[in-house]
Parts: C-alpha cells; sequence; structure tokens
C-alpha cells in the first residue's frame, strides 16, 4: 500500500508542480483529439479497458497487462464530415509490450478569399471572389511502454511528436505523458494519465512558440458478469483541466468533465458498447471473426458542437 500511495502522491504532485504559468490556452486541442473506435462508443473512456489497440494512448500503463498483440486501421469523419482523422495502432512485443500510434486529421477545402482588386476598396463593384483552397493537417506519433512497479501497479510512458500544417503555417510539436494503472482487485481498476506531464512545446517556422497545459486523466473500471457469465465492463473517467475552461464542474482555473461507458460480450465474436460523453451519448458494435475485427462507433452531436462523428475500424491480431 504504501508503493500504491507514492505513486498517487508522485502523480498529484507532478501536476501541481506543472501548473500552466506560461501555457497557451486551446494549444493541445490536436492532442486530446483520440484514437481507437471501443473508446468513443464507451463515451470517451478507456483508461482502464485493455482491449483497444490504441490503449497505450489512452493510457500507456495497460501495456504492462500485456493486451493482445495486433494493428487497427481507422477512419474517421468529424463534425459531419468536416475532419477526417487516420489513424493507425500499434501493439507488439512479447515480454514487453510497446504501442505506436499514428493519428492524421485533415480539414480540407479550406476557402480563401480576396477581393477581385485588392489594391481597391470593397465595393460593389469589388467583391470578395475564392483564389486559393488550403487543407490543415496534423500528423502526430506517440510511442507508448510500461513498467511493472508492484503486483498490482503499472507506469507507463508516451512520448509524441507532431508536425502540424495550418494554412501557410508549418510547426512542430514535442512532449510526454505520463499514466499510471491499478489493480485495486481483480475486477475494479484505476487509471490515471498526465498528459502534456512537462508541457508539450509546439515551436512554429515563423518564431512563435507555444506551451500546452498539461491535464490529467482519471478513470475507475470494473468489469463483472452479473447475467450469464457475459462480461461487462463498466468505466467512468473524468479529465480535469488548468485552462480556466467552461466544464461540467468549475472552480476558478480548474475545470472537470466526466465520461462513462459499457462495453458487452455476449459471444466472443460480438462486443456491444454504449456511453455518455460529457453531453451527448455515443454507441458502437465489434465484430470479430478468428483474428480479423471490424469495429463501428457513433458519437451524437452536442449542443454546443458542430454535429455527429462515426469512426469504423479494421484490426488484425496476432
Amino acid at each position: 500500500m504504501v508503493n500504491y500511495m507514492k505513486a498517487i502522491t508522485l502523480v498529484l504532485m507532478l501536476l501541481i508542480l506543472s501548473a500552466p504559468l506560461l501555457a497557451t490556452k486551446y494549444a493541445g486541442e490536436i492532442f486530446a483529439i483520440s484514437p481507437g473506435v471501443l473508446s468513443t462508443a464507451m463515451g470517451g473512456t478507456g483508461l482502464t479497458y485493455s482491449e483497444s489497440y490504441a490503449a497505450g494512448w489512452w493510457n500507456p500503463a495497460l501495456l504492462g497487462t500485456l493486451p493482445d498483440r495486433g494493428v487497427e486501421l481507422m477512419r474517421s469523419q468529424h463534425f459531419e464530415g468536416l475532419m477526417d482523422q487516420n489513424q493507425l495502432s500499434l501493439i507488439f512485443g512479447t515480454n514487453t509490450r510497446t504501442s505506436l500510434t499514428l493519428n492524421h486529421l485533415v480539414i480540407d477545402k479550406i476557402k480563401l478569399t480576396q477581393l477581385e482588386n485588392p489594391a481597391d476598396s470593397l465595393s460593389n463593384e469589388n467583391r470578395p471572389i475564392v483564389w486559393k483552397t488550403i487543407s490543415n493537417q496534423d500528423f502526430i506519433l506517440s510511442a507508448g511502454i510500461a513498467r511493472q512497479l508492484h503486483d498490482n501497479l503499472f507506469i507507463g510512458l508516451s512520448p509524441k511528436l507532431a508536425y502540424r500544417s495550418l494554412a501557410q503555417n508549418n510547426g512542430y510539436a514535442f512532449g510526454a505523458d505520463l499514466g499510471m494503472l491499478w489493480q485495486m482487485s481483480q475486477q475494479l481498476r484505476m487509471g490515471a494519465n498526465l498528459r502534456d506531464f512537462f508541457t508539450t512545446q509546439v515551436m512554429w517556422e515563423g518564431g512563435e512558440h507555444e506551451l500546452v497545459t498539461p491535464n490529467l486523466d482519471l478513470e475507475l473500471g470494473y468489469t463483472f458478469s452479473p447475467i450469464a457469465n457475459i462480461p461487462l465492463h463498466l468505466a467512468v473517467r473524468s479529465d480535469v483541466m488548468a485552462e480556466n475552461r467552461d466544464g461540467t464542474i468549475e472552480g476558478g482555473l480548474y475545470s472537470a468533465d466526466f465520461h462513462a461507458g459499457l462495453a458487452a460480450q455476449p459471444i466472443p465474436a460480438l462486443r456491444i458498447m454504449g456511453g455518455y460523453d460529457v453531453d451527448t451519448w455515443t454507441a458502437g458494435i465489434g465484430i470479430k471473426h478468428r483474428q480479423f475485427g471490424l469495429n463501428y462507433a457513433f458519437r451524437n452531436g452536442s449542443e454546443d458542437a458542430l454535429g455527429y462523428s462515426q469512426r469504423i475500424s479494421a484490426s488484425y491480431q496476432w
């Protein structure tokens, strides 16, 4: 128990010490767009669920539990097709599991306008016209590795790199997440992920420099079989941010949102999922045949968002 408390205290101290005094608000939005289908279908939970091939992104400490090795290719459309997401997730290794996740985000066909005669002022005879279409793209590569500290305690590290191309500006980013998993009992887990724990750096070619605010994810996961030996996984997660944002709970600089999800597996080849993500519902289904899998997730549009999102992925396990 002493070791458990030391690890939990370490995570909390790191959060306090990395207070975002110089951080740039919303600079880390690209890192918050999660990979994987299962976690989206389960309301944006995933810190205690080892079944996803994107587990190393959600909580690198999960790799210490030796999840299945495999690869997943995902395609997603956000905000009713406004933004596309392509993702490759890979878990490999024998005695030590390692993960790689490549996330590609793109907003295409953005129209730039200018006056027909830029040297003149706006008028009925000098109207704005579309002179160029561009795209915004982000490439984010993250790795994950874990170490077992105790029989029931794991920590994980997930370094990440990013290349950003926004309009006519390019930039690079680097940082890391620090994860923890505590197997409190055979059925109950607690997961934590201190994202951007040493303030991820974003450097633009024009000389501008941004710092990403650290934030803390906490989750409790409970696995049980109440009916006919059907395994269920119930998860409740909270992400705590220090950017003076609106949230489900707000207190000065800090705010917190909540997520909940449930996965049921009535037969080995079928997984049914549902959840509640901050202020809207989610659902999904997973089908598996031998070593191949196919997953689908739907997230309904929030009242203040741009619309619904869909994700589909194909996976192969070995």
